[in-house]
């Protein structure tokens, strides 16, 4: 798979996640409800948990499989479902309506952490880039 390829599904997946849960978020939870899995459950499940179970399935995938276009996506959108409740998470919540208005109000820090994530892919992009351009000179130096 061509590198700038990766690049390019990480980072889609990774917008469509943060895309995909707010809107969820806005349109089932936004007055507080609370989804069918937790009401069961009893345990406090957020898409946080979610993202980690996707990403780890990604990761595998990945690490012992190959890298396709499945395995990108599958790794970006779980990351980008982390990261989507990262920062809310880290605020304490007494009650399932304070927990969306933290989810809420973090709106702008959690764009700011996905922007970085971002400029990091684009940068370890570039790295590589540049990496395999120095190899491949190097390599033909070498036939010379």
């Amino acid at each position: 798979m061509i590198i700038k390829r990766k690049l390019q599904y990480f980072v889609i997946s990774l917008l469509l996640a943060l895309t995909y849960w707010r809107i969820e978020v806005l349109l089932f939870y936004n007055n507080g409800e609370i989804s069918f899995l937790r009401e069961i459950t009893n345990l406090s499940i957020h898409h946080y948990h979610y993202g980690i179970l996707i990403l780890t399935a990604g990761l595998l995938i990945l690490l012992f499989y190959q890298q396709n276009k499945f395995s990108v996506i599958l790794t970006g959108f779980g990351l980008g479902t982390i990261l989507d409740s990262f920062v809310s998470r880290l605020y304490p919540a007494s009650s399932r309506i304070q927990e969306i208005a933290n989810y809420n109000e973090a709106l702008p820090s959690t764009i700011l952490l996905f922007v970085i994530i971002i400029l990091l892919s684009i940068l370890c992009f570039i790295s590589k880039k540049s990496y395999k351009s120095k190899r491949l000179t190097k390599s033909y130096e070498n036939k010379s």
